[in-house]
């Protein structure tokens, strides 16, 4: 039988075991008070996806503003990305309004952004040179320099082979026009390094990881930010930023238009000695005989590992269409150029600077995003949902203003910036749905897209208005590069006789003489003004289609 001692120790161990129990499940019951408040904390109230030349710039912009923001995307060596490389050309010499301001204003940021951050070596002020043919682009630059009051020297062949030693001018050369500021080479992944670090300076937080897809949480209270690693990222608002993979992975509420095109250059390893030889060489556009001999050229520039390097890229004749992630991925790591691009690429380098062995040549791929306006989108998609991409080749050297206007459309009552110089209509993003129009109890002037417009019409049926609008719109929404105005016309005529049964005359109104007896206004006809961007030196082109 149990004595009292020994009932009185039974008892005490009970009282403990209860004691200690309790005591877990006090333990247990802060943990999951302390598991949800992380979980709350992880929800923030922005979330840039994106950590390129533009995500971290707007990322720096948000947290300057005192919002809790968090940056998602992989550092280099995780994922493709444009160009991990130390040099691009900047310049304000922009034909495209848009473009130049966008330049002008963050080249007026560099110096700060590397005094602040401390990373040196951010820009080099080399200048910019443009010579050759004195055809359409060299004439849009003399009228870009006059309209921004940028000070232009003009070169004859002999003035510029006196001035660059170490350049050899070829006998096709017409003119040289010489910018010495606000122009020359920026290092990518310096910029990238700078703006970061000062957005961590103001409180932002950065997750280096892939972002696989952005979804609208099942409550609609929140986006969910699905990690490659399966994690997931919390916030109010999500801003992407991914470059050519915004139109390819599932980050977006709906599709954009973007044309992907696939972009080749070489870089060309110099001695030491070589680089000295080329010492003071500005970046360069060259104008060559043919669209295939046009390049830009970067001056020599030392690596992180020693080696002095320059760059050479081609026109978009070497630049195939790309659909899909996997032809993103296929072509980053494709590993060589195409053999006539290496071929007249090298042909043109021993034509201007004979001096150079171009014993040692290296591939480098990138993919460039090209959108139907040639401006960027900057655009809310959705509520909380926005989108700044669509560089078109031309973002590195503007990415400071492009992430301040994407910050700015963020996080301000009127979704857009109080500055007057930056329409929001410039930077509307184009999408699928919005490519086709539907004729039900529409007016005429009604059945329009953001890139076409009816311009006039007669004895034509509403249908037949809004077929012709929703195939130009398609034809122009998804062609990445300029082509001849009858090229346009045939593919609209093909387009139109699957519907129409007929194969209707089509017109640019570069080749439309309105004299012409072919064709009076009491012909059925439709004419269509196009409000995209063919090229850099227009940006409206009239259709006529004459049914028949």
């Amino acid at each position: 039988r149990p004595t009292l001692l020994s009932t009185t120790l039974l008892l005490l161990h009970r009282s403990s075991r209860s004691a200690r129990v309790r005591a877990f499940t006090a333990m247990a019951q802060n943990d999951k008070s302390d598991n949800k408040q992380a979980q709350k904390q992880q929800q923030h109230k922005f979330c840039v996806i994106g950590h390129g030349l533009i995500g971290t710039a707007a990322c720096k912009y948000l947290a300057a503003k005192g919002e809790d923001v968090v940056l998602v995307g992989p550092s280099e060596g995780k994922a493709h990305g444009a160009c991990y490389d130390e040099g691009r050309i900047y310049r304000i010499l922009d034909p495209i309004e848009s473009w130049s301001k966008l330049a002008q204003r963050s080249i007026d940021q560099y110096e700060s952004i590397q005094n602040t951050s401390g990373v040196e070596g951010l820009f080099i002020e080399s200048g910019l040179l443009v010579f050759g043919i004195d055809e359409k682009f060299m004439q849009r630059t003399r009228a870009t320099a006059q309209k921004l009051g940028t000070p232009l020297e003009e070169l004859s062949s002999e003035e510029l082979a006196k001035k660059f030693a170490w350049l050899s001018v070829p006998a096709s050369t017409k003119a040289g026009l010489w910018q010495q500021q606000q122009a020359g080479t920026i290092s990518p992944r310096k910029l990238i390094e700078a703006q970061l670090r000062l957005a961590k300076h103001h409180g932002a937080t950065y997750v280096d990881e892939v972002v696989s897809a952005v979804e609208k949480a099942s409550d609609g209270d929140h986006f969910v930010v699905t990690l490659e690693n399966s994690d997931t990222v919390l916030a109010d608002n999500v801003l992407v930023a991914t470059g050519v993979h915004s139109s390819v992975l599932p980050v977006l509420p709906e599709k954009i238009v973007v044309n992907l095109t696939g972009s080749q250059a070489l870089f060309i390893e110099l001695t030491a000695e070589e680089a000295k030889l080329m010492e003071g060489m500005p970046t360069i556009m060259y104008e060559g005989p043919s669209a295939e001999e046009c390049f830009y050229m970067l001056p020599p520039i030392q690596y992180p590992d020693g080696s002095w390097l320059m760059k050479i890229g081609p026109s978009t004749k070497f630049s195939p269409n790309l659909k899909t992630l996997q032809d993103v991925n296929a072509w980053f790591e494709r590993g060589h150029v195409d053999p006539e691009f290496r071929d007249v690429a090298v042909e043109t380098l021993k034509l201007l600077f004979p001096q150079l062995s171009l014993d040692n040549i290296r591939p480098l791929l990138c993919v460039t995003d090209n959108t139907p306006t040639l401006n960027c989108y900057i655009d809310m998609l959705a509520p909380g949902w926005g989108l700044a991409s669509g560089g078109n080749g031309w973002a590195a050297k503007s990415s400071d203003e492009i992430g301040r206007l994407a910050a700015d459309m963020m996080a301000l009552p009127t979704k857009w910036t109080t500055d007057p110089d930056f329409p929001q209509k410039w930077f509307k993003a184009i999408t699928e749905s919005s490519l086709s129009v539907s004729e039900s109890g529409a007016e005429v002037a009604d059945l329009k897209t953001p890139l076409v417009k009816v311009e006039s019409c007669a004895q034509l049926s509403n249908e037949q208005v809004a077929q012709a609008v929703t195939a130009l719109s398609g034809i122009v929404g998804h062609t990445a590069k300029p082509i001849p105005p009858h090229e346009w016309c045939s593919k609209l005529s093909a387009e139109l006789e699957k519907q129409w049964g007929a194969t209707p005359s089509v017109l640019c109104l570069e080749e439309f003489d309105p004299k012409s007896t072919a064709w009076a206004a009491t012909h059925p006809y439709v004419m269509l003004l196009t409000t995209a961007r063919f090229c850099d030196d227009g940006p409206e082109r009239l259709f006529l289609v004459l049914p028949r």
